[in-house]
């Protein structure tokens, strides 16, 4: 059997995790899947992409920025007030 092994940054590789993770897949199995000569990307994996990095921005925001103590029922109050108001585009 045969080892591989190449240098990612901890970013890249915590990225590969959570979108084999999203596809319930060991990181293994999920790259190979991705090998050359395997067909292009579902819309289901494009769909994948997409989810990883959205949550990874938000991710960075809150490391960033904090976390909100703001609950949904607050949340939702202000965006009534705001559309009562006309604040809403």
């Amino acid at each position: 059997m045969s080892r591989i092994s190449i240098d990612i940054s901890d970013e890249e590789h915590r990225r590969l995790k959570a979108m084999a993770a999203l596809k319930g897949q060991s990181l293994k199995d999920f790259l190979l899947q991705r090998t050359p000569g395997e067909e292009t990307q579902t819309d289901e994996e494009a769909a994948l992409v997409e989810l990883v990095a959205l949550l990874d921005a938000r991710v960075q925001r809150a490391e960033k920025n904090g976390v909100s103590t703001r609950t949904v029922d607050d949340i939702f109050r202000q965006a009534r007030r705001e559309v009562k108001a006309g604040k809403n585009g």
